[in-house]
Formats: C-alpha cells, structure tokens, sequence
C-alpha cells in the first residue's frame, strides 16, 4: 500500500557503482510516498529504482527499469509491484529486501497509479490513457478484470476496509460549452467490479493531480485547480482567473464534503499537486508546485470550522453561506501555515513521524521539514533539471513566482507537459465575449501560426504575450523566454493508445482511406496541416464566420473537446460536425475516428 513507503520520482539521481562511489547525474523529484525511515526512489531519466539513505541524503542502492516508474505498491511479504509508464506500459514485480526484478508484466496504456488491497489481496492498476482500472492478480500480474473509470485516472486510494476505491480522474469528460465543466473522480466497488458512484468536483474543477486519506479512512482530500473560466481574463486579482483547491470527500457518504481554497485573497499557492496527511492526523499537507512552498492545514480545526459552517455559523468575516465555501479565498486563515521549500518546483510531500519530506523537482532537491518552527533543511542528491536550457524552460513554464500575485503558471491552463485543460477561456487578443477552447501547444513551434484563429504569427510570439497578458507579468528576462521555447520544442507526441502493436488497427486502415479521399487536402504533410485559415460554416456567434486555423492532427487522441469552442465531446461528434463530404455510413465515420486517434 502507499502509505507503507517513501518513494520519490526523479528523473535523475545520486547512483552509486559497485565500488561504493557516487558520480552525481540530474535529479528531479516528482512524487513522494512513506513508512517508517525508508525511502525508496524512481529515477525517471535512468529508469531505475533507488533506495536512499535515512536522512535522504544519498542513494545506496538501485534497480534499472524499461521505462520510468510512476508508482509502487507494497505486499505483505515486503515485495514490491511497481508500475512503469509507456502506451504499453509495464508491472515490475520487486524482491523488497535484495531490490531485485522478480518479473516484468506488460500493462496497458499508461499505468499511471497501483493500489494493493490487503482485504481481497487483489492488486488494482489505473491505466491512465485507457481510462481504465485493471485488476491483475497480486502474485503474477496477470490481469483479471477491467473497469471502465473517467478520463485520464492518476491516483487513488481505497477505503471501507479495502472495498472501495477511490479514483481522481486528471480532466473533464464532457463538453466545455456545458453549464458546468470539472473533473470527476469514481468510486469503485470492487467486489462488483462497477462504478457505483461518481462525484463531480466543482465547476471549473480541472488537472486533479493526487489524493490521499486520512488514517481512519473517513475522509479523501483531492488536489485540482479551480478554474473562474466563464469569467473574461482581463485581471487577476483575488483569483479572477484560477484558485488553487483541496476538495474534502466524505468516504463514508461518498460524496464531496465541501472545497476549501489553498489561496488567501492576495495571493495564489499555485499549481497544488502532491498531497498528504500526518501520521497523527494532525495535518493535511499539500505541494503548491507552481508558487514553491508546501500548505500545512490544520486538520481538526478544517473540519471544526466546515461543520459550524454547515450549522450557518459565519466563520470568517468573508464567508456568506455554506455553498460559498469554494469561493472563500479566506476561509482557512489561522489554521494554515505555508512553508517555502527553498527550491523549485515542490511536486509531492510526504510525512514520516514528527518530519515532512518535499521534493524540489527542478533543483535537485528533498526539502526536511520539522519541528513547530517549520525548519527547512535541504538534501541536494544531483545536478538540478534547471541545470539545462530544456530543464530551465520546463522550470519557468510551470513556476507562478512569475506572475503577478502567484495565482497560476503556463501550466495552469496547459498542464501535462503543455497540453489542454478542457475548458473554454475568453482571451483578450480577439475580443470579449467569444472564448474558445484550450489549444495544446504541442508543436506549436513547428506549426505556426497560433491560436484558434492563427491570431499569434507563431509560438514564440504566443509564449511572451501568454506570460504578460495572462500572467501579468512585467519585465520578464528573454532568457526566461527563449528557455521556454526550448522546452515546448522538445515536446515529442506520445505513441496513441489505438495503436496495435504500434501500428494500425484495421479500422484506422480503413479510415485512412477516407481521410485521404475526404480531409488530406487541408490535414496534409508531416503535422496533417497546411497552416492556412478558412471559412468554415460552423462558426456561431461572435466568432460567426472568423477564419478558423487548421490545427495539426498529432496526439489528438487526448485533446478533447473538439472543435474551437469545445462542443464535441468524441472525434465521432466532431466529424458530424466538420467531417467528410458526401454520404458517409456511421461505420465509415467509426473508422475515420478510429484513425485519427491513431495519429
């Protein structure tokens, strides 16, 4: 289970030869979890395991992978499964004691989170891009059942002595033209094998990163951003834009409790990610990757403050009404400390005993927290990610301390390495009153011009006047710029989960004869895009018969909603939409959907 040791990804580290020596390579930590003194860690950029020292300030030990690991989960013998990545991804399965391989499991299309139920003795894998939980049997890996859950599933966690779990889906699954667009997360039934239940987070509720629960398995606390998307972007003041949120679930109801925002009114604690909670349920604590510091919530007082809320008591001056709750940037005040980490890039925390562990991903770092007075002492493990023009671009791209009042970062409306949110924003560079949906900026660089209206001549025009229209950032650096660039340029489309065995299935072959008789001659070339803006008759509104640019086709498989405004929810709704001409069956249209979520 989790909770039973500390793992921290990196994508590099401290690795030790034979001999005993040390030579230092990248280290970047991106997920933390514990027992007792023991860390253990992933090296993303080595694909390896490694154990560190007790006080964390070295490697002693470590395991190569085939891809890098995202997540482990520890049997009662001490073994260890851990999950892999890759649109096939993989299942190692690991001698806890002699950190050796035992087997190697193929697993599906991103196995993003494992969760060991010790009830059942049923090992339980979220396949992140399939939308799936697969059972696979806890001795040999070999699956057995498959739910179906939302879009994207990264963590979870079960609960009702190991009867249920709860899933975070990472995105929105509906179309952003809906009254409320959020994310939802799932409860399992795992005797059943169903989806009994689905709770849906607060509209503009987007990018769900982690969740974790409380000792007594009472109550979830789930990390995501809190987007005021129906809003225009024209300030940011108290959170106009996006607030930064923990949604409180009620296990034993199964329902959201309330959600409580991590910001206070001047200022934004950006981009939460990891989540945990004390050993001694004292306190639940939350990486703010995005503004580098790690939120510390008193949690008897938390839930002392809802419940005199729910009786219609005004616990803070700015409260009006319990449903308020979610837009009370003040309602945690004096029972919240935050802590800055001394690093960049604090993506997950973790507590053993009387100490927190934070991981500093871009600067090489474990952030030790103790005592009352919140000391910080840095273990640095490595060179830092920041130590490259790719890794200070990915740093810059993610870090809010650039933007005015440290409310959001590039990734708070293109998160997961650049890509989409779901939602529909009213941007200022084409006037009000006509938002469109979140581009992903994979390719951008290499597919000008930009935007939905090709209103940016390119990508890198794009990037400056994102970070000073919508960041409100003044006097940027253009190395800050041009590292930027960098990064999104070296972002490569991952392989697409419709593929079989890496190639086409025979639906997509078929659906590519359609394509090329039907959409090649604007969706041509290396990207599927002539770069060119047409007239298109679906346009509606204030946008009615604007030029809309031809997007590039690559890795669409994961940038729903479709079309500007986001209204199709499936490539299949999109097609209906703006698809082929003539007469085309509904298997024929099956098809060309079939391959372009192959692309």
């Amino acid at each position: 289970m989790k909770r039973l040791f500390v793992i921290v990804l990196l994508l590099s580290a401290v690795v030790l030869n034979m001999a005993g020596k040390s030579t230092k390579t990248m280290f970047a930590a991106d997920r933390i979890f514990a027992v007792g003194d023991e860390l253990v860690v992933a090296n993303r950029a080595a694909k390896q395991l490694a154990k560190l020292s007790a006080d964390a300030s070295q490697i002693v030990k470590t395991l190569n992978l085939a891809t890098p690991a995202t997540d482990l989960a520890l049997l009662p013998s001490g073994d260890m499964w851990v999950a892999c990545e890759g649109n096939m991804g993989w299942l190692y399965l690991v001698d806890g004691e002699r950190f050796a391989v035992r087997r190697k499991v193929a697993s599906g299309a991103t196995p993003s989170a494992v969760e060991y139920l010790a009830a059942s003795g049923s090992l339980w894998v979220a396949q992140r891009f399939a939308g799936e939980l697969w059972e696979v049997d806890a001795a040999t890996g070999e699956k057995r059942s498959v739910v179906k859950v939302g879009r994207e599933p990264v963590d979870m966690v079960s609960f009702g002595d190991d009867a249920y779990l709860l899933v975070a889906n990472n995105m929105p699954e509906m179309a952003a033209t809906e009254e409320c667009v959020a994310a939802q997360l799932d409860v399992v039934d795992v005797a059943s094998h169903k989806v009994v239940e689905r709770i849906i987070l607060p509209n503009g509720s987007t990018d769900v990163k982690a969740v974790a629960k409380d000792a007594e398995g009472d109550y979830a606390y789930v990390t995501h951003l809190l987007s005021r998307y129906q809003l225009p972007t024209s300030q940011l003041d108290r959170g106009w834009m996006v607030t930064n949120a923990l949604s409180i679930i009620d296990l034993r109801k199964k329902q959201l409790l309330t959600t409580v925002l991590l910001d206070t009114p001047q200022r934004g604690a950006a981009n939460p990610w990891g989540v945990c909670v004390t050993p001694d349920n004292g306190e639940v604590v939350v990486a703010a990757a995005g503004s580098q510091e790690v939120v510390l919530i008193d949690r008897e007082a938390l839930h002392a403050r809802i419940t005199r809320a729910q009786a219609g008591e005004k616990v803070t001056p700015s409260l009006d009404g319990w449903e308020n709750i979610p837009n009370d940037a003040g309602f945690l005040y004096g029972i919240r400390d935050f802590v800055s980490t001394k690093g960049k890039g604090v993506r997950s925390v973790v507590a053993v005993k009387d100490k927190i562990y934070a991981t500093n991903y871009y600067t090489g770092q474990i952030a030790v927290i103790s005592g009352k007075e919140r000391n910080v002492q840095l273990q640095s493990l490595g060179t830092s990610l920041s130590s490259t023009t790719v890794g200070r671009g990915d740093m810059y791209f993610h870090d809010a301390t650039l933007c005015y009042q440290m409310w959001q970062s590039c990734a708070t409306c293109h998160p997961n390495d650049g890509r989409v949110d779901g939602l529909n924003w009213d941007l200022m560079n084409d006037g009000m009153g006509n938002p469109k949906n979140t581009k992903s900026l994979l390719l951008s660089h290499q597919t000008a011009p930009c935007m939905v209206t090709g209103i940016r001549a390119n990508a890198e025009t794009a990037v400056r006047s994102g970070v000073r229209y919508i960041l409100f950032a003044a006097g940027v650096d253009e190395k800050v710029y041009q590292a930027m660039d960098e990064y999104l340029k070296a972002q490569k489309p991952l392989p697409s989960p419709y593929l079989v065995k890496g190639k086409f299935s025979a639906a997509a072959r078929r659906g590519k004869k359609i394509f090329d008789r039907s959409c090649a001659e604007c969706h041509s070339g290396k990207y599927y895009s002539d770069f060119g803006q047409y007239d298109v008759a679906w346009t509606e509104g204030a946008d009615k018969g604007r030029k809309m640019d031809v997007t590039h086709l690559n890795e669409c498989w994961r940038t729903a909603p479709y079309l500007y405004d986001g209204r199709s929810v499936t490539i299949q709704e999109m097609l209906k939409v703006h698809g082929p001409h003539g007469d085309v069956t509904e298997s024929e249209l099956n098809d060309l959907a079939e391959y372009v979520l192959s692309l």
